[in-house]
This record gives C-alpha cells, sequence and structure tokens, in this order.
C-alpha cells in the first residue's frame, strides 16, 4: 500500500535527524525519486494524502483549532524545509499506531 509506505518513510525519518537533512531540501518529485531508490514505493499524490490527513488530525483532534489560517499549525511551517515541518510538527506528534491508523482507518 503506498499510503502506508509514505508512513513507513515518515517513521523512519522521524528517528533519523541525517535522513530529514539528506531528504529535507528536496523537491517533492525528487523526495519520490529517491525515496523508491531507497525502497520505500509511493507517489506525490500518496504524499499530499496522507499530509492532508495528519495536517487535519493535529489541528482538529490534537489541537482542537478551527480547520482554518488561524490554526497554531500553520505558523509551525514557515521558514522550514517541508518535511523538516512534518516531522517536526506532524508525525512527532502521533504514535506509530495512530500514524498507521490514519491510512488505514483502523481506530484501534
Amino acid at each position: 500500500m503506498p499510503q502506508q509506505d509514505f508512513v513507513r518513510f515518515l517513521t523512519a525519518a522521524r528517528g533519523s535527524t541525517a535522513m530529514v537533512a539528506s531528504y529535507g531540501p528536496r523537491n517533492l518529485p525528487q523526495l519520490v525519486f529517491h525515496a523508491k531508490n531507497d525502497g520505500y514505493d509511493f507517489t506525490a499524490e500518496d504524499v499530499a494524502a496522507v499530509v492532508g490527513k495528519l495536517e487535519a488530525n493535529v489541528i482538529l483532534n490534537k489541537d482542537g483549532d478551527a480547520f482554518d489560517g488561524s490554526s497554531r499549525l500553520w505558523r509551525e511551517m514557515w521558514g522550514r524545509f517541508h518535511l523538516d515541518y512534518l516531522v517536526e510538527c506532524c508525525v512527532s506528534r502521533h504514535t506509530d499506531a495512530e500514524l498507521r491508523a490514519l491510512v488505514t482507518g483502523d481506530a484501534t
């Protein structure tokens, strides 16, 4: 499952500052291409789907904010590479089980 593979990539990045530093400056097509070379299989569409779910979960469930420009999460992304923001501000706030549940729909 490609979305699950992107979650696997994010979980690995959460535990590796070297991985975030290596992938962080890359644009989306470069990230997808190089991730495939490192054994991950996901598309730009899979990335967008997972990121949307992660951000929505942080904004609505973790922070209890409105899903609009006033959300605390949006301010966290300014001046950062997107992967760094994603790992530090979204992925790090989820357990492995929560991350898996976001893409599988399994709330357990």
